[in-house]
């Protein structure tokens, strides 16, 4: 198989690898990169367009010196940690990450050939969006979508509803890759969402709404929504057991001792 390796000079312990050369993408494409960060937003939103995107193709891989020592699959079928597929109708280039980098050095590393690929003459990619979740406690009633993004960019971002965030910090890769946006050409902006500290499948389905707006897709989130309140009532759950367990605990003299409660 005949394959073509894009290594940055700047980013020299990380590259992208293309596999099907026969698939050509179309100049001014949009990046969605979806890293595993807080409430898995990235993946969900990232996996959710790959499974209904109908003309979504493979076609390669980010590698990296700094990935972890972890490997997934999917119906038994092994898949490369961060992989690169492409929808030729939307002109959506998604990247998605699975696993976190081990070290914070990797993201500065990473965010160099991930640009430098975009910009290449294979790609001329126009802009680069991340996601990125809000950590929130307790049960979440509303997943509002927010933004923050390069001046050039808030007036048409504006057109969808999205409220800016006035005031913040974004951590971890989808730092670096917008950071390194800054000082090229791509266009970059993120997206936040409130999540809880495990995956939060209603966030992902806020996010995905916008981007059928912006991007006029057709995505339904409808089975994200649902996942969203199976959790819901896990927690809910949960929280009533331990609840129980704390008052059994208090009670005197019952001579009994409780070494569990959970099954």
């Amino acid at each position: 198989m005949v394959k073509k390796e894009y290594i940055c000079d700047k980013g020299k312990r990380s590259s992208i690898i293309i596999e099907d050369l026969t698939v050509e993408i179309k100049e001014g494409a949009t990046f969605v990169l979806g890293f595993a960060g807080i409430g898995l937003i990235g993946p969900i939103v990232a996996n959710t367009l790959i499974e209904q995107l109908t003309d979504v193709k493979e076609i390669g891989f980010i590698t990296s010196e700094y990935l972890p020592p972890i490997s997934v699959f999917y119906a038994g079928v092994l898949k490369h940690p961060f992989r690169l597929l492409y929808s030729q109708q939307h002109n959506l280039i998604i990247g998605i990450c699975e696993v976190p980098f081990q070290i914070p050095t990797a993201y500065n590393d990473l965010s160099k050939t991930i640009c430098n690929w975009a910009l290449s003459e294979d790609v001329k990619a126009k802009e680069i969006v991340i996601f990125q979740g809000i950590p929130q406690r307790g049960i979440i009633d509303e997943y509002p979508v927010y933004y923050a993004a390069e001046e050039i960019m808030m007036d048409h971002l504006e057109k969808f509803g999205i409220t800016k965030v006035e005031k913040g910090i974004i951590v971890g890769p989808e730092a670096t890759v917008l950071n390194e946006a800054l000082t090229n050409r791509l266009a970059a902006y993120a997206l936040f969402t409130p999540v809880l500290e495990i995956p939060t499948p209603e966030g992902a389905a806020s996010i995905l709404e916008v981007l059928n707006k912006m991007y006029e897709l057709t995505i339904d989130t409808t089975s994200l929504i649902e996942q969203g309140k199976e959790i819901k009532a896990k927690m809910l759950e949960l929280a009533q057991k331990a609840q129980q367990y704390q008052q059994q605990q208090q009670l005197p003299g019952t001579g009994k001792e409780y070494t569990g409660y959970f099954q």
